[in-house]
């Protein structure tokens, strides 16, 4: 076996994301999903893969309802409550965050256009975390914005969520990760936030506002294990979908952002923290009084963008100095124990450019960078005269349509559509703000991860099986594969990368010559 990466680079990690989908004509949402699903497959974007629920600790009865599908590249593609989520292959580094986000968009688009085809009407799939809709009230009712006689809108919220894989020793005692992690869940929407229009009920008051944070408006205590009702700031699912010794640390609230620097600093900036975590970096830092209703209040505040924070010893901050605090304990820790690779040094100096640029209140540098940052920029600019107008705006920044091909270098044709997020003026932003980053080979990142898995990880060996051997394979999951042959326990998550089991991926080569190279490294995971 190779010695595997370190730092960051040694935290395996990817991204679930919950994609609407909607047809002006009343509609099943699951219709509109099983129809793109089918399209992907039929484009032979994906297949069809029974998947090992045995893995999916606290989650089978669910799972056991859920027809799953296998991307070329590693991804899992289903039909999760009326919603297609598309969860990327594992990856180790922001590059690949952004490149693998990137096709998940391509995917979804391409759904799209399947589902319109073989439905024969106009079927669109955003990407956002809240529906807003239009209900009737009963007379004399007073909350929300009316939007005609006997109207007000109401929002509903989906889901983006971020996975890393953590030591669980870190994670035994869950006191400590609350108070290592939430401060900093509740104060990175700064820079993370995806911004979006929701309903006065969410935060007690008529009407509806535009918030850096859809998602925290949900938030109701602490921790929880439920996703879907009494949303905690930090989930306690405990599938590792690894070998007991992790814990994959499931973040419900990563945002749906269309931003390369966006996604590109959040993934970094994550990476590093769980870095300092583990290593007790972040033991001393400053509690939040009362993190669900500052989670909220910061989340409210986007134009006097004092961002307020009263912490537990009753001394009164702001979010930026708290965002100062994880930069710190990550400059120490590296300056302590060294090991700062290529991305860390990028993700570091980025870190600390938008804390200052933060601290300065310089927000309108950082319009094309900062999602909520450029929501409100074109809610400014456009004017909208009425709540509808100002939710169209956020969702034609949220809709999935031609310009996601302008990352496949398909030209500014690709961007002339509908869509107010704009791919070239937010490129042109990474490249500014991170030029140590090769942007300029994005294109060819994104070219590749269309139909293959990140090199680094697991997901190489398992999506080249499927390819090759697929009529072998019985079933999948993240973490097991069985075949005819044998059973693999794919549980460390660099396992079999290209490095190690590359050469052995002969084309012609039989599969039990393949197993067998793989069971010569890891004789304890084969299983014939």
């Amino acid at each position: 076996m190779k010695e595997h990466a370190k730092g960051t680079e040694g935290k395996i990690r990817g991204v679930e994301q919950e994609y609407p989908a909607s047809a002006k004509a009343t509609s099943n949402p699951s219709l509109l999903v099983n129809a793109a699903i089918q399209g992907l497959k039929r484009r032979k974007i994906s297949r069809d893969v029974k998947w090992d629920i045995t893995t999916e600790i606290s989650q089978e009865a669910n799972e056991s309802r859920i027809a799953s599908s296998y991307g070329d590249n590693g991804c899992r593609i289903y039909n999760d409550m009326g919603h297609l989520e598309i969860a990327t292959p594992s990856y180790n580094n922001p590059f690949d965050a952004v490149a693998y986000d990137k096709v998940s968009e391509i995917y979804a688009f391409v759904g799209s256009r399947e589902a319109s085809l073989a439905l024969k009407k106009r079927v669109v799939i955003h990407k956002n975390n809240v529906a807003n809709f239009f209900s009737r009230i009963s007379a004399g009712a007073d909350s929300g914005i009316h939007i005609g006689k006997g109207k007000k809108v109401k929002t509903n919220t989906y889901a983006t969520h971020g996975n890393i894989i953590t030591k669980r020793k870190a994670c035994k005692d869950w006191s400590r990760v609350e108070k290592a992690l939430i401060p900093w869940v509740v104060t990175r929407i700064l820079f993370t936030g995806s911004g979006d229009v929701v309903s006065g009920d969410t935060f007690g008051k008529e009407g509806v506002k535009f918030v850096i944070s859809p998602r925290a408006m949900f938030v109701v205590q602490k921790s929880s294990l439920s996703t879907t009702v009494g949303r905690g700031i930090l989930n306690t699912r405990d599938q590792p979908h690894a070998a007991r010794q992790y814990w994959r640390l499931h973040d419900i609230h990563y945002e749906a952002l269309r931003s390369e620097y966006a996604i590109f600093l959040r993934d970094i900036a994550q990476a590093m923290v769980i870095c300092a975590f583990e290593l007790g970096f972040l033991d001393d830092a400053p509690e939040i009084d009362d993190p669900v209703r500052a989670f909220k209040k910061i989340s409210l505040d986007t134009q006097e963008c004092e961002w307020e924070i009263k912490l537990k010893n009753g001394e009164r901050t702001d979010a930026v100095s708290i965002l100062r605090f994880y930069l710190e304990a990550i400059e120490k820790m590296y300056e302590e124990m060294g090991g700062e690779g290529k991305w860390d040094k990028i993700g570091r100096k980025g870190l600390k450019e938008v804390i200052e640029k933060l601290e300065a209140r310089h927000l309108e540098k950082y319009v094309d960078g900062i999602d909520w940052v450029t929501k409100l920029a074109l809610l400014v600019n456009y004017e909208p005269k009425s709540a509808s107008e100002g939710i169209s705006i956020c969702n034609q920044y949220a809709l999935l349509d031609e310009s996601v091909m302008y990352y496949l270098e398909d030209g500014e044709e690709s961007i002339k559509g509908s869509c107010l997020f704009n791919p070239k003026e937010s490129l042109a932003f990474a490249k500014k703000e991170l030029p140590q980053v090769d942007w300029s080979s994005l294109s060819d990142r994104v070219k590749y991860a269309l139909s293959n898995a990140p090199e680094q990880t697991r997901e190489f060996f398992k999506a080249e099986l499927l390819r090759r051997y697929g009529s072998h394979v019985r079933s999948v999951s993240w973490s097991t594969m069985v075949l005819n042959e044998a059973k693999i326990m794919l549980d460390e998550p660099f396992m079999l990368n290209k490095a190690e089991i590359g050469a052995e991926m002969i084309e012609g080569r039989e599969i039990e010559e393949v197993l067998s190279a793989a069971k010569r490294l890891y004789p304890d995971k084969v299983i014939f």
